[in-house]
């Protein structure tokens, strides 16, 4: 009888590697071995994993099934395995919380005010330290264990976390000082309409970014979306001439040689800040804390308007 964990392991390497011996390379077998297992292994299950040709490996509709599967498992054993390493930094801190770049600007003196005093060398840090990451990182890294709470960008769906709305804004446009929009008080979204507009990676906020792309195609608008990693990058092109930048409103406290920011007047099209972390460590000291930056944030009322 073969590991099953093992086993996973295997058939997600090779459909990664699509080829049999690039996966015994990697998985340090030798590939007539690797072979053998993988064949034994569709003789007991009575299917084809594998479509084998001269040129390369490709997964069958039941091997795709089956790495889908393998993935979310493997996924889990991995968040199993941190959990079990990090439980003693979850109990007794430093407590760390992360945070999106997107994440409303009000919010980060309240954080930086939270943080850790300063320590001897050596020692553990006090009170609470703060890491940035985009929200699928922090999702998983709260998930792991490697987190105890972070602000990321909505929606944020996982049944494993305690999902908590404590603010939200809505955009601002920057552009170049000579853009004939600069004239306007305010813009709409129909102004993007086949304007350059940079803006945040369909990678780093995946549920986010596809709502906006359907918010705005069904106003029948059409910008031409050019992905920037950084405000600050997407700032520049602005400033160049060569765009729009789309931001989150806080983001017009920045000031920057030869632009202008103006409110997207939208109500329906915001950034969404949300706090979470794992629903099973809501329990003791660290359901306090978080408890407790929830009302401080809330506090703030930061909606948009």
């Amino acid at each position: 009888m073969q590991n099953p964990l093992e086993v996973n392991i295997l058939i997600v390497i090779i459909a990664q590697e699509g080829s049999f011996i690039r996966a015994s390379k990697k998985l340090g077998i030798a590939p007539a071995s690797l072979t053998r297992r993988v064949a034994r292994l569709e003789r007991n299950m009575g299917v084809k994993l594998f479509e084998r040709s001269t040129r390369a490996v490709e997964l069958t509709g039941a091997g795709r099934l089956f790495v889908q599967e393998s993935s979310l498992s493997l996924s889990h054993a991995e968040r199993a395995w941190d959990l079990a390493r990090f439980q003693a930094q979850i109990d007794s801190g430093p407590y760390r919380v992360g945070y999106s770049p997107y994440t409303h600007s009000a919010f980060l003196p309240l954080l930086n005010a939270l943080s850790p005093v300063p320590h001897p060398p050596g020692d553990e840090p006090s009170g609470i330290v703060l890491e940035t990451a985009n929200t699928l990182e922090l999702v998983e890294r709260v998930l792991r264990g490697k987190l105890h709470a972070a602000l990321g960008v909505g929606p944020i769906m996982d049944r494993d976390l305690w999902v908590q709305r404590v603010g939200q804004e809505g955009f601002s446009v920057c552009l170049p000082r000579n853009h004939r929009l600069t004239q306007k008080i305010a813009l709409t979204v129909h102004d993007l309409d086949g304007q350059t507009v940079f803006w945040m990676p369909r990678s780093s906020q995946p549920r986010f970014y596809a709502g906006v792309m359907r918010y705005v195609s069904s106003l029948g608008v059409q910008p031409v979306f050019r992905e920037v990693r950084s405000v600050a990058h997407a700032l520049e092109f602005a400033s160049h001439g060569a765009g729009l930048a789309l931001l989150p409103r806080s983001s017009a406290r920045i000031s920057y040689s030869g632009t202008v920011f103006k409110s997207l007047a939208d109500r329906y099209l915001g950034v969404e800040t949300m706090l979470l972390m794992r629903r099973d460590q809501r329990y003791g000291k660290l359901k306090e804390i978080v408890d407790g930056l929830f009302a401080r944030l809330v506090a703030l009322k930061l909606e948009i308007n």
